[in-house]
Parts: structure tokens; C-alpha cells; sequence
């Protein structure tokens, strides 16, 4: 009885990532009535470490990334979706976060590895975690790119993240000829020390239209 409650409980946590729309698109008023969730975001990571596992020669345990990558939102069930326009410092937003994770996991006699694996992430200092982290923003800038394409998003829009971005506000701007390039060049120096991301980041920002699959 008590491990089925275990279940349960953790399950109706998580299960609510479907209805909770990732921020950044409100935020950035993506013209669409049906936004990607957390749980979508969360889907589209999973695939693309599947597909990169496939065409290259990781040497890492994918078992572990696929279940950070699946962990990974967790602690915005409790804290929501916190983007760059919320004024929380890296270190609080981590703080907060473990915190969450650990009501959202309380119970599970797993919890520890639980914690442990997501902590792992954050100190982003093995090769898995920081392969989860890569995956995590790339798959952002590529379903920006895909709202882009759909010629939902607003490259007036995207230009109202440009006073979030520093002294690299204006470089990026230079670069940007569409909406998502403005997401992709504030990236690109994430994945400079990793050439499979690299030239997957340039491919993305090339398409010019998508696949009609049907």
C-alpha cells in the first residue's frame, strides 16, 4: 500500500508538466494557441539524446543521461518555469529548486538518487551532466526555430530579450536576421567547446522550412 502511494503521489506531481506551458513562449508572445508544455520540452530532449546517441560515438552512460534528461524539470512543478526575465540569481534559483525536488520526491525510497542526480547536473562537472545540459538548451533553440518557421514568432518580440543579454546585446543583434537567431546566437558560446553540438546548433539555424512529414 505504501509503495503503490508512493507512486501515485509522485506520478500526479509530475503528471502535471503536461499542462504547464514552458514560460519563455508567453513570455515571448508566441502567436499560438497551443504553447509547448514542460512535459514536451522534456519529450524533445529525451529525443534528441537518442538520436545524437545513435550517429555518434558518445562514450557516456546514456542510461544516466535519459534519466537526468527525464528528471530534469522536476523542480518546476512546485517553482514554475524561471527565465532569464525573473530577477533570481543562478544560485537561488538552485537552492529553490532542491527544495522543490525534494517535496515533489518525498517518500520515493529512491529519493536520494534522485537528488544526487540532479545535483550532479547542476555542478554540470561530469561528462553526462554536462551532455544533459547541452541537450536542454539546444532543444529550446531548436523549437524556437520551428516556432519561427511556423511564422509564430515575432522578431520585434525576440528582440525584447536583447536587454537581458549583457555586452553581447548588440553582437547578437548584428547576427540575427530572423526571431530565432536571437535565441541561437545567445547560445552558440554554450556549446563552443563541444563540436557535435556545434555544428548541430549551425544546421538548426540553417532550415529554412520544415519537413512535411504527412
Amino acid at each position: 500500500m505504501e509503495k503503490s502511494n508512493n507512486i501515485i503521489n509522485f506520478y500526479l506531481y509530475a503528471n502535471s508538466l503536461k499542462e504547464k506551458i514552458r514560460t519563455g513562449w508567453i513570455e515571448i508572445g508566441i502567436a499560438k494557441n497551443r504553447l509547448e508544455s514542460v512535459a514536451e520540452h522534456v519529450y524533445g530532449c529525451l529525443m534528441l539524446a537518442i538520436s545524437i546517441d545513435s550517429e555518434y560515438k558518445l562514450n557516456l552512460d546514456m542510461y544516466k543521461v535519459l534519466k537526468m534528461l527525464s528528471l530534469h524539470e522536476l523542480e518546476e512543478i512546485l517553482m514554475g518555469d524561471i527565465t532569464l526575465r525573473e530577477s533570481i540569481t543562478k544560485e537561488e534559483k538552485i537552492k529553490l529548486g532542491k527544495k522543490c525536488v525534494k517535496e515533489v520526491t518525498s517518500g520515493l525510497f529512491k529519493q536520494k538518487e534522485i537528488e544526487d542526480l540532479l545535483n550532479e547536473f547542476n555542478e554540470q562537472v561530469t561528462k553526462e551532466a554536462i551532455f544533459r545540459y547541452h541537450i536542454d538548451k539546444i532543444e529550446c533553440d531548436f523549437q524556437a526555430k520551428i516556432y519561427d518557421l511556423q511564422g509564430v514568432f515575432s522578431y520585434e518580440k525576440a528582440k525584447e530579450d536583447l536587454k537581458y543579454y549583457g555586452e553581447r546585446a548588440l553582437e547578437i543583434e548584428k547576427k540575427a536576421n530572423v526571431a530565432s537567431d536571437i535565441w541561437i546566437e545567445y547560445d552558440k558560446p554554450k556549446y563552443e567547446n563541444d563540436e557535435i553540438f556545434k555544428e548541430l546548433i549551425n544546421e538548426i539555424q540553417k532550415i529554412s522550412k520544415i519537413r512535411d512529414l504527412n
